[in-house]
C-alpha cells in the first residue's frame, strides 16, 4: 500500500480501537443505575422485543432493554414544544414499521438496526460533519472532535440523527460514540455464488479499496460500544425531510430565539488586549462606522487562562466594571472567553475539587456537570460574578476532543471517573452540552437572552442559544457545516479570522453575514483587520497606509450593513424556528425535497423563506448556481428572473453574496443602524417579488427578555396585492414598536 493509504488505515484502526476499548473504561458497579444490566448477566447476546410508543404526533419511541442513565434525552435542556406540532401537516406512513427496527444487546455493546432498503434515495445528517454531505454508503464515527477527520462524521457537533429523502428521520438516544454503518453493509444472505467469476483483478489501490454498493436488505446500523443495557430509538415522520427535521427540533424543545442585538456583528479582540486597548477597539469601530453590537474578550481577561481562574486580571483589567459601563454607553455588549477546566487560583477550585473528574486538564479540575451541585456552583458563580455585572455572553472553548492523530491530547481520557457515576466517554460527548446549560442558567434566572459560543455539543441542542465555531478554517468545510447544521438543530458560526488574500477575507465575511451569527475573531491580531488583514504584518505593526485602511473599512462596512439590513427578516425567521422548528438557515433540500438535482448541492442554502444564497468560495468572483425547481427566482444584482431548474452563472465583486429571491415572496429590508438598542426602531422597505406574494410575518417584542413566552409580543403581518399595494397589520400584547414601514417596492413576476 502507499504511505498515504497506510496512514489512513492506521488512523482508522486507532480510532476504532480506542472506541472499542472505551467500553471497559467505565465507573465501578457501585455507580450503576438500578436499571443497568451487569456484564455477568449478559454472557449471551439478547435480541429484546421493541416497546413502541407514539410520544408525540408523528414521533415514535422504540425502546429496547433499559436505556442508560446518561443520554441527551435524560439531561435535556427543554421539554418538547408540544404546541408547535399543531402547525405541521399530518404525518404520512413511514417506509417501514417502527417495530421492524431491531436491537442486539451484548456484554460490551448495544447495536440498533434500522431498515433502509431505499435504492435511489439519499441520507443526510449526523451533525455538523465538515467532510461529507451525502451520507449513504459511509461509515460514521460520531465523536466530538476539534479537527476534521475525513468523512468520518467526527465534528464539533456529532448528532446520531439522520434524515432520508423518503421523508422521515431517525434519532438514537445515546451519549456513547456511535459507529454508524449507513446502508453500506451487505448481509451474508445476499452473497452471490458466482461473484468471484465476475471480478477482474485490480491494478491500483484506488480500484482495490473503492467502496462497493451494498446489496439486499440494507440497514443503518448504530454500534454503541460500552453500552450493555439498551437504547431508545426515535422515528420522526414527514411527509418530507422538512417536516421530519421540524418534528425533531420541536421534540428538542424548539429553536433558540436570540436577543435582537445578537444577530448583529460580534467582534472578538486580541487575546493580549488590556482594558485600554479594548476601549480603543470599540472606539475605532464606531469611528469607522462599522456596525457592531458585541465585543468578545479572549483569554487575556483572566488572571490565568489555561486552565481558567475565571477571575479578572487586575494587571490588564484594573476596573472591569468601569469598562463594562463605558462599553454599554457606546452600545456594546460584552462576551467573555473561558473553558470549564478550573485552575487552583480560581474561587471555584475548592468547592469543586470533590465534584470533579479524577484527572486534571492543564492543571485544572474537570467539572462533573452531571452532579447537580457542581452544575449549580458553576452557574451561580457566573450569575454573581459576571451576568449580574453586565456580561451578556460567554464563549465556552475547548470542550471538544483532540483527534486520534494527536499523540499528546489535552483531554481527559475515556477511563475518567466522575463522582456522579457518569463515565469518561459519556462525559466527553456531553461536556459541551452540559457546559452550555450551566452558562445559560443565570440568563434565564434574570430573564435575559444571550447569544453565546461553544466549541462542542450533541443532540437536542436546538433550544440552547450557543453558536458552534472551529479552529479548522477551510472555506468549503465552513460552508458545508453551515448547511449540515440545518439537519441537526445546530447553530454554526463560520467566523472570520485571517485570510490568504483580501478577496478571500471579504468573501468569508460575506458568508458570515448569512449565518446564524456574524463574527470577526481577531484573537491573534493586535490591530483591527482594516488596519492590516495579513496576520504576520498585523502582529509586526506593519499597518496599511491610512487611505487603504479607510478603503478597506468601507468594504467591510458594506458587508456588515447588508447583515444589519436583514436583521428584522432574520429575527422573524428565528421566531419561526422556535415556534415551528424550521431552521432559519437551511439546506435547499428542506424546501425542495423533490428536486433530485439538489441532492449534492452543499454550496448554496436558503436564508429564511425568501432568499437563496450562493456564496463565492475562496477568492472567486464567479460561479454557477443551479436553481431549485418549483419556483422562479429573481437575481437581485442583475435584476433578472430565472426559471427554476435552470443553471445560471453569476459574477460579482469580493464581499458580495449572490442572492436570489423566490417568486411570490416578500422581503423586508431595514435601513442599517450602528447597533441595536432597547429603543431601536427599524425603518423598513418591503420588496414584493412576483404578482401574488405570500404574506410575511414580522416578530416584534422587546428583543432582550423571555416575556414573549408569556404573550408580550406582536405579529406584524405584511401583505401586498397589485390592486391594493402593501399593508401591515399589527396584532399582539407588546406595547412598543420595532418596525416602521416606509416604502413598498414591487418587482413584477416573469412574463
Amino acid at each position: 500500500m502507499t504511505n498515504v493509504k497506510m496512514r489512513s488505515s492506521f488512523l482508522t484502526l486507532w480510532l476504532l480501537l480506542g472506541l472499542a476499548l472505551s467500553g471497559v473504561c467505565v465507573a465501578g458497579a457501585e455507580n450503576q443505575s438500578p436499571g443497568t444490566v451487569t456484564h455477568e448477566a449478559m454472557a449471551a447476546p439478547q435480541w429484546p422485543a421493541p416497546a413502541i410508543t407514539e410520544v408525540l404526533p408523528g414521533v415514535w419511541r422504540v425502546r429496547f432493554g433499559h436505556p442508560e442513565r446518561f443520554t441527551p434525552v435524560a439531561v435535556r435542556e427543554s421539554s418538547p414544544r408540544v404546541q408547535g406540532f399543531k402547525s405541521l401537516p399530518a404525518p404520512t406512513p413511514l417506509p417501514f414499521e417502527p417495530g421492524q427496527i431491531r436491537c442486539r444487546i451484548s456484554a460490551s455493546r448495544t447495536t440498533a438496526y434500522v431498515p433502509c432498503s431505499e435504492p435511489g434515495d439519499q441520507i443526510y445528517g449526523f451533525g455538523l460533519d465538515p467532510g461529507a454531505y451525502e451520507q449513504k454508503g459511509l461509515c460514521k464515527t460520531l465523536t466530538v472532535c476539534a479537527e476534521v477527520v475525513g468523512q468520518t462524521g467526527a465534528s464539533h457537533g456529532p448528532v446520531p440523527f439522520y434524515l432520508s429523502t423518503k421523508g422521515y428521520g431517525v434519532y438514537v438516544d445515546t451519549a456513547r460514540v456511535p459507529v454508524v454503518q449507513v446502508a453500506r453493509l451487505t448481509p451474508n444472505a445476499s452473497a452471490a455464488a458466482n461473484e468471484a467469476d465476475s471480478q477482474p483483478l485490480k491494478t491500483s489501490e484506488a480500484q482495490l479499496y473503492a467502496a462497493r454498493a451494498a446489496r439486499g436488505q440494507t440497514e443503518v446500523i448504530f454500534d454503541l460500544p460500552g453500552n450493555s443495557s439498551g437504547v431508545d430509538v426515535y422515528v420522526f415522520a414527514g411527509p418530507t425531510m422538512r417536516e421530519a427535521v421540524q418534528r425533531y427540533n420541536l421534540f428538542s424543545g424548539g429553536g433558540a430565539v436570540p436577543p435582537l442585538w445578537g444577530l448583529g456583528l460580534k467582534f472578538r479582540t486580541f487575546t493580549r488586549a488590556d482594558q485600554a486597548q479594548v476601549l480603543k477597539t470599540a472606539g475605532a469601530l464606531r469611528a469607522m462606522k462599522i456596525p457592531c453590537d458585541m465585543l468578545g474578550l479572549e483569554p487575556g481577561w483572566q488572571s490565568h487562562a489555561y486552565s481558567c481562574s475565571l477571575a479578572w486580571s487586575k494587571e490588564r483589567f484594573p476596573d472591569p466594571d468601569k469598562m463594562i459601563q463605558e462599553l454599554q454607553q457606546s452600545g456594546f455588549k460584552l462576551n467573555l472567553w473561558e473553558h470549564a477546566y478550573i485552575h487552583p487560583s480560581s474561587p471555584l477550585f475548592a468547592p469543586l475539587k470533590s465534584r470533579a473528574g479524577d484527572f486534571l486538564v492543564w492543571g485544572g479540575l474537570v467539572v462533573d456537570f452531571a452532579d447537580p451541585e457542581a452544575f449549580r456552583l458553576l452557574a451561580d458563580y457566573h450569575d454573581r460574578e459576571f451576568v449580574a455585572r453586565g456580561i451578556l455572553g460567554f464563549k465556552g472553548d475547548e470542550c471538544d476532543k483532540q483527534p486520534p492523530t494527536d499523540a499528546t491530547p489535552f483531554n481527559f481520557p475515556y477511563c475518567s471517573i466522575f463522582p456522579s457515576g457518569i463515565d469518561g466517554d459519556q462525559m466527553t460527548q456531553l461536556y459541551g452540552y452540559y457546559y452550555q446549560r450551566a452558562l445559560f442558567q443565570p440568563f434565564k434566572a434574570l430573564n435575559l437572552r444571550t447569544w453565546s459560543d461553544v466549541r462542542a455539543t450533541t443532540a437536542l441542542a436546538a433550544p440552547l442559544p450557543f453558536n458552534l465555531y472551529s479552529d479548522a478554517y477551510t472555506f468549503d468545510q465552513y460552508l458545508r457545516q453551515l448547511v449540515n447544521a440545518s439537519f441537526a438543530g445546530l447553530l454554526w458560526s463560520p467566523e472570520v479570522r485571517d485570510s490568504a488574500s483580501l478577496d478571500e477575507l471579504l468573501n468569508r465575511l460575506a458568508l458570515s453575514a448569512f449565518a446564524p451569527q456574524m463574527c470577526l475573531n481577531l484573537w491573534f491580531m493586535p490591530h483591527p483587520d482594516w488596519e492590516q488583514y495579513v496576520h504576520a504584518k498585523n502582529e509586526a505593526n506593519q499597518l496599511l497606509p491610512e487611505s487603504e485602511q479607510k478603503e478597506l473599512a468601507e468594504k467591510l462596512r458594506a458587508v456588515v450593513n447588508q447583515r444589519y439590513a436583514l436583521l428584522p427578516y432574520l429575527y422573524s425567521a428565528f421566531q419561526r424556528y422556535h415556534e415551528e422548528g424550521l431552521p432559519p438557515v437551511r439546506s435547499l433540500l428542506l424546501d425542495f425535497p423533490e428536486d433530485k438535482q439538489l441532492r449534492a448541492a452543499d454550496d448554496a442554502f436558503m436564508f429564511g423563506d425568501s432568499l437563496l444564497a450562493a456564496p463565492f468560495l475562496g477568492e472567486a468572483t464567479s460561479r454557477k448556481v443551479r436553481l431549485p425547481l418549483g419556483a422562479n427566482w429573481y437575481e437581485l444584482k442583475s435584476q433578472r428572473w430565472h426559471k427554476g431548474g435552470s443553471t445560471v452563472t453569476v459574477t460579482g465583486s469580493p464581499g458580495e453574496m449572490p442572492l436570489f429571491a423566490r417568486e411570490n415572496s416578500l422581503l423586508p429590508l431595514a435601513d442599517p443602524v450602528q447597533q441595536v438598542g432597547r429603543d431601536t426602531v427599524f425603518e423598513l422597505t418591503v420588496k414584493a417579488f412576483g404578482n401574488s406574494p405570500a404574506p410575511f410575518t414580522l416578530f416584534e417584542d422587546d428583543g432582550t427578555t423571555f416575556d414573549f413566552e408569556s404573550g408580550k409580543l406582536n405579529h406584524v403581518v405584511l401583505t401586498w396585492t397589485p390592486a391594493e399595494g402593501g399593508k401591515a397589520e399589527r396584532t399582539g400584547a407588546f406595547s412598543g414598536r420595532r418596525y416602521e414601514i416606509r416604502r413598498w417596492e414591487s418587482v413584477r413576476g416573469p412574463e
